[in-house]
């Protein structure tokens, strides 16, 4: 048996754990230990799994993901989330739809602070749902406008996916950031004129008394402490005084003060805090690890190598590949969580993406963008599955009507990102 047949072999075969419903790092793992074993010995695949935990664990660039989840933790617990989506409710009172605007205006801030996207959901579902419910909002578009707006926080810096996918494509995290921050406000406006145009053909969404311009002012004012949080970690990496770690480490920290002189934070808190973004980053790490021994069993098959020559033997364009790889991705999001995702695909694809000529840095965007597609996609979507488990008397099948509209916003700024490849590539391109 070749090793190309070999590496294809091996994918199918974890796809088929994973469609088994086992977990996305024994798959990865398994089939890279027993890889490693058919293309070279026992005690090569002991070498490798003994250094593969120790290199995955004692990476410097990867110990942002613990620090970004604290502080995402911390934010939640002191109510953080809740003054944004208070604040925003009050500045877009008066607009049909207002509460689901403001649901997703008050995501992209906190997803800004918080780099994840099942939290940002999770949180926002606890805050926004209640407040739409009491408004007379239909519950299955208060629910798509918090399942689409926690998404945000896979695109918008500091994004937990870039910082993995910049570890496994030895890509500077900090100019992935850059390069997402535009096309996560386009996303977000894209999402806000989809919440407006279903609100304005139905009834799921009613006017609410507009504030005073007094009231709108001093609720601006109310979130000072996300501004101060976002100026000390994403302000301090764009502006070079900070690596993305000790941007990491300044936020978790800035959150844990803030959070105790607001007394919005209890040393209880605190604790649950961190023991949370240990089981959490523990389960990432654990992900991580599997990626990385599959990635050393792919690797060896040189099925990236050979997959590229076919493509090119083929005749294919740089967008006929491109499109392929996209359709991949949008199909595999229907039933894989986004960070496995990556890590499975990454290291298939990217020597091909780079073969044609197209950026790691656009493409990291890219990948993003249909991690967080993939996460609102029926059948199964992560965040609406964290919403319906908070909201067990919404039905799945009111929730996938519902967010069928919101489908459309990133599949436009996919066109937009092939179409304008810049809008990507030149917030970078100026900073560093």
């Amino acid at each position: 048996m070749s090793s190309f047949v070999l590496g294809l072999g091996g994918i199918c075969l974890m796809l088929v754990m994973l469609f088994l419903r086992q977990p996305v790092w024994l798959a990865l793992g398994v089939i890279g230990l027993v890889g490693n074993w058919a293309l070279n010995s026992l005690t090569s695949v002991k070498f490798i799994a003994g250094t593969t935990m120790f290199d995955v664990a004692s990476n410097y660039n990867l110990s942002v993901v613990p620090l970004f989840i604290l502080m995402g933790e911390i934010a939640s617990g002191s109510r953080m989330s809740a003054e944004l989506f208070n604040a925003a409710r009050i500045v877009l009172s008066g607009v049909r739809g207002g509460l689901g605007v403001a649901t997703l205006a008050a995501s992209g801030a906190f997803g800004a602070i918080c780099g994840s996207s099942v939290a940002t959901a999770a949180s926002m579902t606890r805050i926004a749902m209640p407040e739409m419910k009491r408004a007379g909002y239909a519950e299955g578009y208060s629910a798509a406008s918090v399942a689409a707006g926690g998404s945000l926080g896979i695109l918008i810096p500091p994004s937990i996916i870039l910082v993995i996918y910049g570890s496994i494509t030895e890509t500077s995290v900090a100019r992935l950031f850059a390069a997402s921050m535009l096309p996560g406000l386009v996303l977000l406006l894209l999402y806000v004129a989809v919440a407006m145009a279903v609100a304005g053909r139905t009834s799921s969404a009613p006017v609410e008394i507009s504030a005073s311009l007094r009231e709108r002012i001093r609720a601006i004012q109310g979130p000072w402490q996300f501004v101060v949080l976002f100026v000390l970690t994403i302000g301090g990496i764009y502006a070079g005084i900070f690596s993305p770690t000790e941007a990491a480490s300044v936020g978790a920290f800035g959150a844990i003060v803030l959070g105790f002189l607001r007394r919005s934070l209890a040393f209880e808190g605190l604790i649950h805090a961190i023991k949370a973004s240990v089981l959490v980053s523990c389960a990432l790490f654990m992900i991580i690890i599997g990626a990385t021994l599959f990635a050393h069993f792919v690797v060896q098959t040189r099925l990236p190598d050979t997959l590229l020559a076919m493509a090119q033997s083929a005749d294919l364009s740089a967008w006929q590949v491109m499109s392929i790889i996209v359709i991949i991705y949008i199909v595999l999001g229907c039933f894989l969580e986004g960070i496995g995702m990556v890590l499975i695909t990454v290291p298939v694809f990217l020597p091909i993406v780079t073969g044609f000529g197209f950026d790691p840095i656009w493409f990291g965007v890219l990948v993003a963008l249909l991690v967080e597609l993939g996460l609102i996609t029926p059948p199964v979507g992560m965040n609406l599955f964290i919403i319906r488990a908070q909201l067990p008397n919404v039905s799945m099948q009111e929730l996938y009507r519902a967010i069928l509209p919101f489908l459309m916003a990133p599949v436009i700024l996919i066109a937009i990102l092939f179409a304008v490849p810049a809008l990507a590539l030149w917030l970078p391109s100026v900073l560093y």
